[in-house]
């Protein structure tokens, strides 16, 4: 996808508000999004989406998640006297939430700026409690979002208050654009979960309806923090696991073979294969209950909006790695059925070079004898 066109897609998604159980704003937005470009789209009874492209015959089904929202807070009691008590949805640590720092809150009577009032003296690691001063009344029910640009975007970075998993999110869209636009025989599904950042609870859920082909290898893609090993601008990242356990390896190498044929056939591409143990994803519930899971992220700064110092800034993610995401994505969903065909060569080379050194190994074997009187065989050097 052009830049261009990923820049005004990633200005008009990313601008919407959301936070766990709050990506009604999200939803309608990818709802939609298929709609115009004739893509079915259905929800489950959780409310997460899922979205189809299918054309020509004969290709295997390859299925591609993210999910819809990004931490933050929920009112928990209608506003009085100008404060309201609220919970935050997701995992940053108590130090980040400074007297003062400003939220903003949607509502169904809009959007207003307020300001972090107190923290109650609470288990932090059971429930994050924080008190706002408000200007105007709000209700229970109503959400919050740190106060900061929603997207804004230079040369090199994409920044804005929730890239993480919006971007993820873009890219999937893109893909969807790219698939449609081009008429790319395959056969994809798209799931847009929700509530991730609370526990993972939309992937349960969809496991649940059912919502998820059981047998199709999925690719869940996510933005994670930038490490060391893993920076930015090196392209997409094939993550062959998380900070809770390691991916299917099928999954990883289908990856793998299919992103250094794209290396070779575009000498521009570039991607890198590590293990992202900075935070969790969606690919390890998957994973955990018998699905084909592998996971595709890219490098995030500000890693949930914690920067240097304690101060809540931005997220960014670079658009040369979004691009380049987008460009593996298609070739991925293209070459779905080379899923089985990687195993199948690496067995094959392993066979070929045992059957190489068979007769050297044989031939040099030490001598054995068998102790008869043990339970079973005890192999000892003779």
């Amino acid at each position: 996808m052009r830049r261009t066109q990923l820049l005004s897609l990633a200005r008009q998604l990313l601008d919407l508000p959301t936070a766990p159980y709050h990506e009604e704003a999200v939803a309608r937005f990818i709802r939609e999004f298929a709609l115009a470009r004739g893509l079915p789209v259905r929800a489950d009874k959780f409310g997460n989406l899922l979205v189809r492209y299918r054309r020509g015959r004969g290709h295997r089904p390859v299925v591609f998640m993210a999910h819809m929202d990004h931490p933050g807070f929920e009112v928990i009691e209608d506003s009085e006297g100008g404060f309201a008590m609220t919970r935050f949805l997701g995992n940053v640590p108590r130090e980040y939430f400074r007297i003062g720092a400003r939220v903003r809150v949607i509502g169904g009577e809009g959007e207003q700026v307020a300001r972090i009032w107190s923290l109650p003296d609470v288990d932090w690691s059971r429930e994050k409690l924080v008190r706002l001063r408000l200007r105007k009344p709000a209700r229970r029910g109503d959400y919050a979002m740190w106060d900061l640009p929603a997207v804004k975007c230079n040369h090199s970075f994409i920044r804005s208050r929730a890239c993480d998993d919006l971007a993820g999110c873009l890219a999937l869209l893109a893909l969807l654009e790219e698939l449609a636009r081009n008429r790319v025989s395959a056969h994809v599904s798209v799931v847009f979960t929700r509530a991730e950042e609370v526990g993972f609870l939309g992937a349960m859920g969809a496991i649940k309806s059912r919502l998820v082909p059981p047998t199709a290898p999925l690719v869940s893609i996510e933005t994670s923090k930038e490490l060391p090993h893993a920076p930015m601008g090196a392209g997409p990242i094939i993550r062959v696991g998380d900070r809770a356990t390691t991916f299917d390896a099928r999954v990883t190498m289908f990856l793998e073979d299919v992103a250094a044929r794209l290396a070779k056939a575009d000498r521009r591409f570039r991607y890198q294969r590590r293990l992202m143990d900075g935070g969790a994803c969606e690919s390890a519930v998957l994973y955990h209950n018998g699905f084909r899971a592998g996971a595709v992220c890219i490098a995030l700064g500000n890693y949930h909006n914690q920067a240097a110092g304690g101060r809540i800034r931005e997220e960014y993610v670079d658009i040369g790695d979004l691009q380049q995401t987008v460009q593996f994505l298609v070739e991925v969903a293209r070459r779905s059925n080379d899923f089985e065909r990687v195993p199948r060569l690496l067995k094959q080379r392993l066979d070929l070079i045992f059957e190489r050194g068979r007769r050297q190994l044989l031939s040099t074997a030490p001598a054995v004898r068998v102790h008869a009187s043990a339970v079973g065989p005890v192999w000892a050097a003779g």
